[in-house]
């Protein structure tokens, strides 16, 4: 008997009319992305970066779906960007083969299995660097495989995440690599996402520049082995003030700039779309460019207990969606007996949830039947996606027409 997944139907019925939600053809939860979404996201994100003169490698740490990575590159990505070795190699298992690595490379076994990609692929990557110690282990393992490693320095944000945090640190660093024939320092790798606070845009604003101040000083004593070095930062909520400075620098012209939001493609209704609203806000660029980054993710989920007024219990829970950053938002409810669709307001909402359950607040002047069905946005696409092996997509209606895989 062939594997089961959550969120199935009968394959047969996939391949020949597609899985139709509301006819119940499929297990739920589920949960599926819109086509239409996808591809407006895509467009508006790669028309934001052509405005901008930069360059885009979506973070693949979103979605760890190949199907996701191919669509991104196809849309214009230069490169998908991740977070470990496991993610790494199932990008290249997916065909990319342009990848930096946003994070030392670490550990003997990690060590070799780069090697063996480098040996055996045309992969081109790019991995962050930030300590001496992890320097010298890169450069005495491949300078003994006789493999060049591209290399980025990372400088990082004091009292935030990785990185190094003075100019004398990141001087040191590059000379460290310099020693060794393996390691090729490409640019400059940052996050300013841990960012914080009233000031946090004067204060993201005031970190790039001092980077790329830092970044053309390097330049300028030939201390790069590329003509144009990379400079690389900007998660999903900075990426406008990013390529502000980015484009603004003074000698803009003598670097490679990189961009790396990931959760543009998917979006949500929680924290990304508040994040994207600061955007706008704050960019004409973005104002200008038609449409807009839509929530594409949704989860369907029955009713499955109405045990007192204005209380229904849905089957869907901690196992199925994200509740990190703001716990899922009712859109839609299908009533199952007299077929029909309708939009839901505020009067709905989800007050807690559990592992395989949710408990779902409404106006007991809303009519509800055990069976009826419930559709969610969610916030932070992130923490939805891990919890799925197949997410559908859904091009016409509520019927999805095929499924996509992910790799967590």
């Amino acid at each position: 008997m062939p594997e089961f997944l959550k969120g199935s139907g009968d394959l047969q019925q996939l391949e020949l009319q597609g899985w139709d939600i509301l006819a119940e053809q499929v297990s739920l939860p589920v949960a599926v992305l819109r086509q239409g979404a996808l591809q407006q996201n895509a467009n508006w994100m790669a028309e934001f970066a052509k405005q901008n003169q930069v360059l885009l490698a979506p973070h693949g740490k979103t979605s760890m779906s190949p199907e996701l990575f191919k669509y991104q590159l196809n849309a214009g990505a230069w490169a998908i960007t991740v977070a470990t070795v496991p993610q790494l190699m199932c990008a290249v298992e997916a065909g990319v083969e342009r990848v930096i690595l946003a994070n030392q490379l670490v550990g003997r076994y990690h060590l070799e299995v780069v090697a063996r990609l480098l040996k055996t692929t045309s992969l081109q990557l790019f991995c962050f660097v930030e300590s001496i110690d992890n320097a010298k282990v890169l450069g005495d393992f491949f300078d003994q495989q006789a493999l060049k490693l591209n290399v980025l320095l990372e400088v990082g944000v004091i009292g935030g995440r990785c990185g190094v945090r003075t100019f004398d640190e990141l001087t040191q660093l590059f000379k460290t690599c310099q020693a060794y024939s393996s390691l090729q320092v490409m640019g400059l790798g940052f996050y300013e996402g841990v960012i914080g606070g009233e000031r946090a845009e004067q204060d993201v604003e005031h970190f790039v520049k001092g980077l790329i101040t830092q970044a053309d000083l390097l330049h300028q004593q030939g201390m790069f082995a590329c003509s144009e070095p990379l400079i690389t930062g900007a998660g999903s909520a900075w990426y406008d003030v990013v390529t502000k400075v980015m484009k603004q620098s003074a000698r803009s012209d003598e670097f490679k700039f990189v961009i790396r939001p990931g959760c543009y493609l998917i979006h949500d209704t929680g924290i990304y779309q508040d994040a994207q609203q600061a955007i706008l806000a704050r960019s004409e660029v973005a104002c200008d460019i038609a449409g807009e980054l839509v929530s594409s993710l949704f989860i369907w989920a029955y009713v499955t207990s109405l045990p007192e007024p204005g209380l229904a219990i849905v089957g869907m829970g901690k196992r199925d969606v994200a509740f990190d950053a703001g716990l899922p938002k009712p859109e839609f409810h299908y009533d199952i007996r007299n077929k029909r669709l309708q939009s839901l307001n505020g009067d709905f909402y989800i007050e807690k949830i559990m592992d395989q359950h949710a408990m779902l607040r409404l106006s007991p002047n809303h009519l509800l039947s055990v069976g009826d069905m419930i559709c969610f946005s969610t916030s932070h696409p992130c923490l939805t996606f891990d919890k799925w092996k197949q997410i559908g997509i859904v091009e016409r209606d509520w019927v999805i027409t095929k499924t996509i895989m992910t790799h967590f």
